[in-house]
């Protein structure tokens, strides 16, 4: 088939589609989608077949659009830059339009931006349904509500390789304010496939509409709850805005749905006592004491319990002028040449790209999650990073959320005012959050942070405030985030241990770092630390035959078993040379089981694994898929196991390749 008679086909069904009535029998294509083909067909009166070119606004017109949008574009400036770097290499624009489908700003990698120029997502591009046809953003806007549009469910021709998710950002009123979508030009994937992509727009639209609440009414007090305790204060809280009488002004919608009205018009108005009768009292003398008191109340109607409290914003303290205390360095804190990104990077293609890419972000305040066995030198790892970064003369601040008592981690993270719990210090304690307030906060082992710990510290990086245990003014704080896990987060929030909505806010990009018996460059490796760890003011060498026994053991406990072993042999060396004689290596441990590293999700950010997959039988009952599972792990030999190329040589996407990984169980284990 020619692509002109693709396209006539194109056409033909949806006109044949559109003309069905709206209890026609189920054809595998969404209602929205259907109605929409109908809006385009009589409303519009467009032509699926015929082309249209786009329709963007002259460059003083988009500055007028932008600068009447200016207060929200700045505002959600930072959760655009999360999402985008949450969807990294898989092909998708992250894009902000106005409430007519007007782009008002969009984030691209640098290599796909002519691709999506050439397809008309560009600031001031107008992709409203009128003039672009159904499409995520346009048909998102009529229909009020988040949708996808994949490949040929768009409407015009130009568009059929475009897959779009979009979801509506309300103002406090109810009202359409902007646009959020995620768009991916020539994606092979099937429609199921981008349920996780709408999901992750869905979640940073509620995000962005709940930052807008709060900012509009900064002057007001606004009651923040939810049917769940854990829930309050972060993005999918309820929020109602209270006058000075205990009316209330306005409700987001969440604050409905948890209500149970649907007709806004009859919660605006109404006293704060006819929800929560005589809870009231109780809610605004926590206020008044304690801000940030999370209390229970009950609905008067329905007899619902909720949690919150009445917020009031107040003047962040800042931390200007202030002598912050570099935190006291842990055990394996940097020796030497190892706390240099391009030591630790070597010649490992691995580890070239991780600190390739983790250069790229660390100055731009994006989350950094580390990945990789114990022992790989995340923390080594991180502490480069920092060095690197234009905080380098700013504290590096470290917290193993694994080896501090459940008890201990809130006092550790948050600190205390004298007095704010039996055997406090008199001095009381800033806490690891303050202390690394313009620096770096490493969060080491955080798969092992307790739950109830995981909210607080969510609710903390959403608004980058803190209030000491004991304390009531709020703490302004800068922070930059590193953690690392040598966990599969992705299974503890399937556990139900991890919170999903931290892990999608510290996964602004993760890094995989490889075991020591996967690195090319071992030998310099070991010279390396060798070097590090020789504090006997004499220059060393070491013997072939010591070499060879160091590159032949395969180092279970990594970079930190082989750093324990050569200062050892250094101990142990009289001389001026190291040979089998001084080399002390464990007895390898028989393991059972396999370990529960984490999957590594190569040295770009890949959010596929968070779908479920069905398990399915062994790979060589089935000759088909046998040859499959050959010519996969064969690509990703030849590629050294890097996804991104890997995906490219087998003409597929990325999410594709980790799908079909497992499938067939093929993991980085199987090198």
């Amino acid at each position: 088939m020619t692509q002109n008679q693709k396209l006539k086909q194109h056409a033909q069904r949806i006109t044949s589609v559109a003309a069905l009535s709206d209890d026609a029998e189920d054809l595998g294509i969404e209602r929205e989608i259907i109605r929409s083909w109908q809006r385009c067909l009589s409303d519009e009166q467009l032509d699926p077949f015929k082309p249209r070119s786009p329709n963007v606004l002259e460059p003083q017109s988009l500055h007028e659009l932008r600068s009447r949008y200016e207060p929200f574009i700045h505002l959600s400036q930072p959760e655009l830059a999360n999402l985008a770097s949450a969807l990294s290499g898989s092909g998708y624009a992250v894009i902000l339009t106005d409430n007519k489908g007007l782009i008002l700003n969009h984030q691209v990698e640098e290599s796909l931006a002519n691709e999506f120029k050439n397809a008309g997502l560009w600031q001031g591009a107008d992709w409203g349904e009128e003039h672009a046809g159904t499409n995520g953003i346009g048909t998102c806007i009529s229909e009020m509500r988040p949708v996808t549009v994949h490949r040929d469910e768009h409407f015009l021709r130009q568009n059929i390789d475009l897959s779009c998710s979009a979801a509506p950002i309300l103002d406090p009123h109810g009202n359409l304010l902007t646009v959020l979508d995620a768009s991916c030009c020539g994606t092979e994937d099937s429609r199921a496939s981008q349920i996780h992509t709408r999901a992750l727009v869905m979640s940073y639209a509620r995000l962005m509409e709940g930052r807008y609440f709060l900012r509009e009414f900064r002057n007001q007090r606004i009651l923040r709850f939810h049917s769940r305790v854990e829930c309050v204060a972060l993005p999918n809280e309820a929020m109602l805005a209270l006058g000075e009488d205990n009316r209330i002004l306005a409700a987001n919608i969440v604050a409905l749905q948890l209500l149970g009205i649907q007709d806004r018009g009859k919660l605006i108005g109404m006293e704060l006592s006819e929800l929560v009768g005589n809870d009231l009292d109780s809610l605004l003398f926590a206020s008044k004491s304690n801000e940030g008191t999370v209390l229970p109340f009950r609905h008067q109607d329905s007899g619902a319990r909720f949690f919150g409290f009445i917020y009031k914003y107040k003047e962040p303290v800042r931390l200007r002028g202030l002598t912050i205390k570099p935190a006291t360095r842990t055990p394996d804190e940097c020796r030497g040449e190892l706390c240099n990104l391009n030591k630790l990077a070597g010649e490992d293609p691995q580890m070239l790209e991780a600190a390739k890419r983790g250069l790229r972000v660390v100055d731009k305040r994006i989350p950094i999650l580390l990945q990789g066995e114990t022992g790989t030198g995340k923390d080594l790892f991180s502490q480069a990073l920092h060095k690197a970064s234009k905080r380098k003369d700013r504290p590096f601040v470290a917290l193993n959320c694994a080896s501090i008592p459940e008890s201990l981690i809130e006092s550790e993270l948050f600190g205390y005012k004298h007095g704010a719990f039996t055997g406090a210090r008199r001095e009381g304690r800033r806490g690891k959050l303050i202390e690394s307030s313009g620096g770096t906060l490493f969060l080491d082992e955080i798969g092992d942070m307790p739950l109830n710990m995981q909210s607080r510290l969510l609710r903390v990086l959403e608004t980058e405030e803190v209030v000491p245990l004991g304390a009531e003014e709020l703490i302004k704080v800068d922070l930059n985030i590193v953690a690392a896990t040598h966990r599969d987060l992705v299974q503890l929030i399937g556990e139900g241990t991890f919170r999903e909505d931290l892990y999608y806010r510290l996964n602004g990009i993760t890094l995989y770092l490889p075991p020591l018996r996967e690195r090319q460059d071992l030998r310099n490796i070991i010279l390396n630390v060798l070097e590090a760890e020789n504090d006997t003011g004499k220059k060393l060498q070491i013997t072939p035959e010591a070499i060879s026994q160091l590159l032949k053991y395969p180092w279970p406990g990594n970079l930190r078993q082989l750093r324990n072993v050569v200062r050892t042999a250094v101990a142990l060396c009289d001389g001026d040379v190291i040979d089998v004689s001084h080399i002390n290596l464990p007895t390898l441990v028989e393991r059972s089981r396999k370990p529960a590293n984490a999957f590594p999700q190569d040295t770009q950010t890949s959010t596929a694994k968070i779908e479920e997959f069905p398990t399915s039988e062994p790979v060589s009952d089935n000759p088909l898929r046998s040859a499959e599972h050959t010519v996969i792990l064969n690509a990703l030999k030849t590629n050294n196991w890097n996804i991104s190329r890997t995906a490219e040589t087998l003409d597929m996407s990325r999410n594709t390749l980790y799908r079909k990984m497992q499938k067939h169980d093929i993991k980085p284990d199987n090198r």
